[in-house]
C-alpha cells in the first residue's frame, strides 16, 4: 500500500463526503418536497446528530481510501474505471443494504429510500472515481 496516496486520497474523500452528503442531501430533499410533497421536518434532535454526522464523514472517507488501497488491484479496469467498480461494490454494499434493511426496520417513505438509493448511487460513484485517480496517481 501506499500511504502516502492512501492519505491524500483519504483527506479527499473525506471533504468529497462532506460536500456531497450536503450537495446532493439538498438535491433529494427538493425532489421530495416539490415533487413527492413530502415533509422537510427534521427529526428530533437532528442538529446535534449532523455535528456528529461530520466526524463520521471523515471515518468513512478514510475507511473508503484504505478499503479501496488493500482491493485495487483486483478491481476491473485502468484508472478512473477501477474507481467505478469500486463506487458500484460500495453502493450496493452499503447505500442498498441500507435500503432493505431501513424499508424492514422503519417508516421511512419508500420514495425517500428511493431518493437516498439514487444519490447515494452518484456520491459513491463520485468517490470511487476520485478515490481511484488519486490512488492511483504516479503509479
Amino acid at each position: 500500500m501506499q500511504v502516502g496516496r492512501f492519505l491524500v486520497a483519504g483527506i479527499a474523500a473525506s471533504v468529497l463526503f462532506l460536500i456531497l452528503d450536503m450537495a446532493l442531501g439538498m438535491a433529494g430533499g427538493l425532489v421530495g418536497t416539490k415533487v413527492f410533497g413530502l415533509s422537510a421536518a427534521q427529526p428530533p434532535g437532528f442538529e446535534k446528530k449532523a455535528r456528529l454526522a461530520l466526524v463520521f464523514e471523515v471515518i468513512n472517507g478514510f475507511m473508503l481510501a484504505l478499503i479501496y488501497a488493500l482491493i485495487h488491484a483486483s478491481l476491473p479496469g485502468q484508472g478512473w474505471v477501477k474507481g467505478i467498480s469500486y463506487g458500484l461494490i460500495v453502493w450496493g454494499l452499503r447505500v442498498v443494504m441500507w435500503a432493505f434493511s431501513t424499508y424492514m426496520m422503519t417508516d421511512m417513505s419508500p420514495i425517500l429510500i428511493g431518493i437516498n438509493v439514487v444519490t447515494g448511487l452518484v456520491e459513491v460513484l463520485i468517490l470511487g472515481v476520485a478515490i481511484a485517480v488519486i490512488y492511483g496517481a504516479g503509479g
